[in-house]
């Protein structure tokens, strides 16, 4: 019965609460305010066209995208602060798979208190390379760079031993294209290399000029040579230095590879990598010591 009475009184106000909610019957409608647009209230903003400007993003500590000036760098090379029996840190030896282990080696030795890189190929694996040319087993590699004054001096020790000796070349390049470079031959004649690729030697008929020397080196010996370049003068040069002496060896203009279009009229590409390669076929030995890049002097 309570049960009963109780639903009645439900209905009842809900009956009521549907009354109150139509007046004669027309629909009560909430006001609803309207807001016009007009497209020349819609403002644009000011770095819809020009995103990186100042004030239209937070720049990272970490990122700068407007320095974009090349750092120079050189090179001075004495390894007495390298580890003994360790490749040099700041340079790269080629290895490939094929390689036989210990097939080319490049560590730091010490002798009478000096450290220099003794470097050692077996001559039995050689790189790929275009042009169909020879191509060396060994390539040992560092990096500089004078690319906004576009000259500099390069000066390298070289040793090569008086028994199982190997044939030892020396210089600088763009990348894989030689600029000039010096080799030690197996009869210890030396002759220097101008353009083309900036390995041994090339059986391709753009595979640089060569420039014969009357240097007879002396197994055993160590043998200072000064390697030149000027992209604005044109012009690169050999020397072999004994104390304060130098002797030029050749002094040539910068060979046709050596331009970004390969043409007597294109831009010159100055050198930025220092190579020290040994040829395929033969196996032996050869030192390396005092690598130094330096700026030209402005008042020289």
């Amino acid at each position: 019965m309570k049960k009963a009475l109780l639903l009645i009184i439900l209905t009842i106000f809900v009956l009521v609460g549907c009354a109150e909610g139509t007046t004669s019957g027309e629909n009560t409608t909430i006001p609803v305010t309207t807001v016009e647009t007009t497209a020349s209230a819609i403002e644009e903003s000011p770095c819809k066209d020009t995103p990186l400007a100042s004030g239209c993003y937070i720049p990272m500590d970490d990122l700068d995208f407007t320095n974009i000036v090349r750092q120079e760098y050189t090179i001075t090379e004495t390894f007495e602060t390298d580890m003994l029996g360790q490749i040099p840190r700041n340079w790269l030896l080629y290895m490939n798979a094929e390689y036989k282990p210990q097939g080319v080696m490049a560590k730091v030795v010490e002798s009478d208190g000096k450290r220099y890189v003794e470097m050692y190929s077996d001559g039995l694996q050689k790189p790929m390379y275009p042009q169909n040319a020879p191509t060396p087993t060994f390539i040992f590699s560092t990096k500089f760079n004078l690319d906004e004054q576009r000259k500099g001096i390069a000066y390298f020790d070289l040793l090569v031993p008086a028994e199982n000796k190997n044939a030892i070349s020396v210089g600088v390049s763009t990348g894989a294209v030689n600029t000039i470079n010096i080799t030690i031959d197996n009869d210890n004649s030396v002759f220097v290399k101008v353009g083309g690729p900036f390995y041994y030697y090339s059986s391709n008929s753009d595979g640089g000029d060569y420039h014969e020397t009357d240097v007879i080196v002396t197994p055993g010996e160590w043998y200072t040579f000064k390697l030149t370049w000027d992209a604005d003068s044109n012009l690169v040069k050999a020397y072999l230095v004994e104390g304060a002496v130098e002797t030029l060896l050749v002094s040539v203009p910068f060979h046709v590879s050596n331009r970004f279009n390969a043409k007597t009229t294109g831009t010159i590409l100055v050198p930025n990598v220092v190579k020290v390669t040994m040829p395929y076929g033969q196996s032996g030995y050869a030192y390396l010591d005092n690598v130094k890049v330096e700026e030209v002097d402005p008042d020289a």
